[in-house]
């Protein structure tokens, strides 16, 4: 399967240096990017067991506390009662107590993503005319189409590997919610509100630290991560892309023996339908 990736004419530096930016979910254009709603830091029933879980070593605590003389007078087994008679007050209070903390935890783990994770976001669609209005600078760009099957796009360090690999981004009304206790995978990061559909996006993360070249620094540094020249299939030139640019981009492929299998074609407005022809 191919992949496409819509450019900005002035990226040719793309081509030049085989080098794409990973992009912090601060940059990009929709300030939901990997936030899922976070509903509870844990289930009632996770809460329930992990108070029971401690209740031994609180009873112990707790007892060592008492004077000595109250020690004489309540047996650790009563002590254990009277905690256990007050278990679901205890446990209330303890969801209450993380339930505060949820709308900071959030915005940290939002923070956290967006300095350590960057995105490359890529479409199935080479044809879409408000892809190529917003980001081929109103279709005087190019699209990129990759090979999917390039070692670039899988590169785990396991089986469970999350990140470093393509996944295919579904679309939801709403966002996940998430219980943090019980989060296992990543594929409520994979999800984008119902508006972005039209891009039938697949995305890759990476940790930016991976980057071969950063430029800059803080939230708008750009990561930037080397492909193979065997990643790209094909170039789709803008519809409405200058003739020298074109002429450019051609001659830079021609020059390099790495894109001799790069095949480079122009984009062409339909004469009937409201449609660019890529093919």
């Amino acid at each position: 399967m191919s992949l496409y990736k819509y450019f900005h004419p002035d990226r040719t530096d793309v081509l030049l240096n085989r080098s794409i930016r990973f992009s912090s979910p601060a940059v990009l254009n929709d300030p939901f990017e990997l936030k899922p709603h976070l509903a509870v830091l844990a289930s009632p029933d996770c809460v329930a067991a992990a108070l029971r879980q401690a209740m031994p070593s609180l009873l112990e605590d707790e007892f060592s506390k008492l004077p000595i003389e109250q020690r004489r007078l309540l047996s650790p087994e009563v002590l254990q009662t009277l905690m256990v008679s007050q278990f679901s007050q205890t446990q209330k209070a303890v969801e209450d107590m993380a339930a505060h903390l949820i709308p900071g935890l959030q915005g940290v783990m939002a923070r956290k993503l967006e300095e350590q994770v960057g995105i490359l976001c890529l479409t199935e669609s080479a044809d879409n005319l408000l892809m190529w209005a917003h980001y081929a600078d109103s279709h005087r760009g190019f699209v990129l189409e990759f090979d999917d099957c390039s070692p670039f796009f899988d590169c785990r360090v396991n089986l469970k590997d999350e990140l470093r690999h393509l996944r295919k981004v579904t679309y939801s009304i709403k966002r996940p919610s998430l219980t943090l206790s019980e989060v296992d995978d990543f594929s409520a990061f994979m999800t984008k509100g119902l508006e972005w559909q039209y891009e039938a996006e697949w995305r890759m993360i990476q940790p930016l630290s991976s980057a071969s070249r950063i430029i800059g620094d803080g939230p708008e540094a750009i990561h930037l991560f080397e492909f193979p020249a065997e990643a790209i299939r094909g170039v789709i030139l803008g519809a409405r892309m200058p003739e020298a640019k074109k002429v450019e981009i051609r001659g830079l492929l021609s020059q390099s023996p790495r894109y001799s299998h790069v095949r480079c074609v122009d984009a062409r407005v339909d004469d009937e339908h409201y449609r660019v022809r890529v093919s």
